[in-house]
């Protein structure tokens, strides 16, 4: 949902002149020739690496998180943390099956350029905003079960009593409820349609091409501007700094704990307000400390775009189109990255993990 969310699409959009609607084609895509960066090394940047890329971290994303989702249903959806990192499962699932999709429909178009579907256009319509969705509600799920972990740590008798299976549930619900209805707005403003262009043939005829493609209402640029504020930043930036803080308070525990297990000063063990941590809870301090690093990892680069948007306006045109637009390419395949990568932190963290995982193979 950040600035490149609608990619070419917006700059078309926002450059034209708003009648009643303004027709964004595959054509209106590619901005005017970038003195920083043109529409050759930028086209061939995303079908050498980009997409690719995305295709292949897409597949190997929706097939770990598979393997999560089977691992955690067979090791029993017991405990408001087991929920909560099997949601986290669903929700990565659908980001990479989504990424996949609109990789596909890039192909597609590349494939069939001049078919009567728009695949690309199509593609970031239907698919794009919802993936986006569904990363932001992937960062506040893992926000949640990191509140969880600090709190194991700070209030350890309480902690099943406060983060119950049902309120664990419900905030779930409550996460996605909250980003549907922030995002339902952006697909009101856009539509889907027939277009009709005239195309002149060799013998001087004129024939109309019909194409299904996407068209943006006036009220568009608006609610854009509002949703990138509201829910891509400001959602964003306080489940982030949520997850620094209890990252931070995760590794104190954590060294913490593990200094009093080599001390021999029983004064230590019994030191008000100090909680020494079982080796399950270190463990799963550690699972969850290595989802939140590797979040927080592949969100620094889209933070630092969205500064530079800020302190630099007119990024996303003229001259700094295409590298505006390459850089959103490079902050999407990192979020891609991410929802693949949870899978690795289970098998190199988890032993119930990894010897669940070894069942499912015999």
């Amino acid at each position: 949902m950040c600035p490149n969310q609608s990619r070419g699409d917006t700059a078309s959009a926002s450059n034209s002149t708003f009648d009643s609607l303004t027709e964004v084609s595959k054509k209106d895509m590619m901005s005017p020739n970038s003195d920083i960066f043109d529409d050759f090394l930028l086209e061939a940047l995303r079908v050498a690496f980009i997409f690719p890329a995305s295709f292949i971290l897409s597949v190997v994303g929706v097939l770990t998180n598979i393997f999560n989702m089977l691992v955690q249903m067979r090791l029993g959806l017991k405990s408001s943390m087991a929920i909560g990192i099997f949601a986290l499962s669903v929700t990565d699932l659908v980001v990479t099956f989504l990424q996949l999709v609109i990789s596909v429909c890039y192909v597609l178009d590349k494939i069939y350029p001049d078919y009567v579907i728009d695949f690309w256009a199509v593609g970031v319509f239907v698919f794009s905003w919802a993936r986006y969705m569904c990363f932001f509600v992937s960062g506040w799920i893992t926000t949640t079960i990191s509140i969880e972990r600090c709190f194991c740590v700070v209030s350890p008798f309480q902690v099943r009593t406060i983060f119950t299976k049902k309120r664990c549930v419900a905030a779930i619900f409550f996460i996605y409820a909250v980003h549907f209805s922030l995002i339902v707005p952006i697909y009101a403003v856009q539509k889907l349609i027939w277009t009709s262009t005239m195309s002149c043939e060799d013998n001087q005829t004129v024939t109309s091409i019909f194409t299904f493609t996407i068209v943006f209402t006036e009220e568009f640029i608006d609610v854009q501007v509002i949703l990138n504020n509201v829910y891509a930043i400001a959602l964003s930036v306080t489940s982030q700094c949520i997850i620094i803080v209890c990252t931070i308070w995760m590794i104190y525990s954590l060294k913490s704990s593990a200094r009093v297990r080599v001390d021999e000063n029983q004064a230590i063990l019994t030191k008000p307000n100090f909680t020494v941590l079982s080796e399950r809870e270190r463990r799963m301090v550690k699972v969850v400390l290595g989802l939140v690093i590797l979040l927080t990892s592949c969100n620094i680069p889209r933070y630092a775009i969205i500064c530079v948007y800020y302190f630099l306006p007119g990024m996303n045109t003229g001259s700094y189109k295409n590298l505006s637009d390459f850089l959103w390419d490079i902050s999407d395949l990192l979020s891609v990255i991410n929802c693949s990568s949870n899978f690795f932190v289970y098998l190199q963290l988890n032993v119930n993990f990894k010897k669940t995982l070894a069942t499912l193979f015999n």
